[in-house]
């Protein structure tokens, strides 16, 4: 039978200890924020990892990350995967991009990466399954838990100071006059992250255009800060306080809107109001992330979405175009989605490429975009015919 739970009444650490003191084999399945893991375990170790609807943890993000491959070469290799249907790892040896050797390792990291990211989660649920098997063509890793929890634990500590440095994503940097020392210099991903500080950027938008965890990402940034090379800029304004109650019992305000009842939300999908049922599905998922009657609500609204989305708002064959130069984007509120995907709108990537290469969620992407569109930022013209015959033939001269 399997055993569920919330992570915060039962601690990541507490449950992985008993899988690995009792020996256990089979799947612990984690969700948070519409994110998920399947951590799988035989005989109280740790054999493999997947991870489903976190884009930012997937391969092509962290070979982006680390400067192993270009936003283009991830594209076209994307495109071959899904003509193909094999692994993006296959891929992308046969592309040239990296060679066997190399993607084994890089396919480990990214494996031990992925399960050390769970200390990271300070909420979520779990199911333990026992015997489920993990899926064929899964990397295989084998770990043991006493190790995972020391660097679990060392990974929470570190978190602890790089928030305490860094406690609002809406926090910008600046670069000081300190010149970078060479060692920056030299590895591909610091000087990505490093030369993301522009002054403008907030930390959260920082994350995005470096594809790369929250950990290392903000890791990087607070030894910046540490180390002088790197300054707050500007910090996000405190939010007002809250006005007294004049009745000594009255209960706080809450901060968003309680979810509305299944049955309410079931209608608002079948009467085609799509994001107003995906904004109630995501409250109520909130409130009740293990309740799997909302999760499958969810699922279905947000395909709905999706299909919707490409049919009548977004079609992916079209090019995305700022209608104004980004000097005069200054005065616009954009979520840090809305600024990395106008920052990847270059009059030659259509809808599908750019939300190829983006770390966020196909779902929540395409509302950023319909948002950029409704608010008149952004135009989406028809492809090129010419121009996309010409870049067909580059890809096949270039990886063919």
């Amino acid at each position: 039978m399997p055993v569920a739970g919330d992570l915060t009444s039962m601690s990541l650490p507490d449950v992985m200890q008993w899988l690995g003191q009792a020996r256990k084999t089979g799947t612990l399945a984690l969700e948070r924020a519409r994110a998920r893991k399947r951590i799988f375990f035989r005989e109280g170790r740790i054999v493999g990892c997947t991870t489903d609807n976190a884009p930012a943890d997937m391969l092509g993000q962290f070979l982006l990350a680390r400067g192993r491959i270009t936003e283009d070469i991830l594209r076209r290799a994307l495109d071959r995967q899904r003509e193909s249907g094999r692994l993006l790892g296959e891929v992308l040896v046969e592309m040239g991009a990296a060679s066997y050797e190399e993607m084994t390792r890089l396919l480990r990291q990214k494996a031990e990466e992925a399960i050390f990211g769970l200390f990271d989660w300070q909420d979520g649920s779990f199911v333990f399954s026992e015997k489920e098997p993990p899926p064929e063509g899964l990397f295989p890793v084998d770990l043991r838990v006493e190790d995972v929890l020391l660097r679990g634990a060392e990974r929470c500590d570190e978190m602890r100071r790089i928030r305490s440095a860094l406690p609002d994503p809406g926090i910008v940097l600046r670069h000081t006059e300190t010149p970078p020392p060479p060692q920056i210099l030299r590895n591909r991903m610091a000087w990505r992250i490093y030369m993301s500080i522009d002054g403008h950027r907030t930390v959260a938008e920082i994350l995005l255009h470096a594809h790369g965890s929250e950990f290392i990402v903000t890791k990087f940034l607070f030894e910046l800060l540490r180390n002088g090379l790197a300054e707050i800029a500007e910090a996000p304004p405190r939010p007002p306080a809250a006005p007294a109650s004049t009745l000594p019992n009255e209960p706080a305000a809450e901060l968003e809107p309680a979810p509305a009842d299944l049955d309410s939300l079931r209608r608002l999908l079948e009467a085609g109001r799509l994001e107003e049922a995906l904004d109630g599905l995501e409250a109520a998922h909130r409130s009740s992330p293990a309740d799997e009657a909302i999760r499958r609500l969810l699922a279905d609204a947000e395909v709905a979405f999706i299909e919707k989305a490409y049919k009548h708002f977004v079609p992916p064959s079209r090019i995305p175009v700022p209608v104004r130069p980004p000097e005069s984007l200054t005065g616009e509120r954009l979520s840090p989605q809305e600024f990395f995907l106008l920052s990847r709108m270059d009059g030659s990537w259509d809808v599908r490429s750019i939300l190829q290469i983006a770390p966020i969620r196909e779902v929540e992407a395409l509302r950023a975009l319909k948002r950029l569109r409704e608010r008149g930022l952004i135009e989406l013209r028809e492809a090129d015919p010419a121009a996309a015959s010409a870049e067909r033939q580059g890809r096949a001269a270039n990886f063919g």
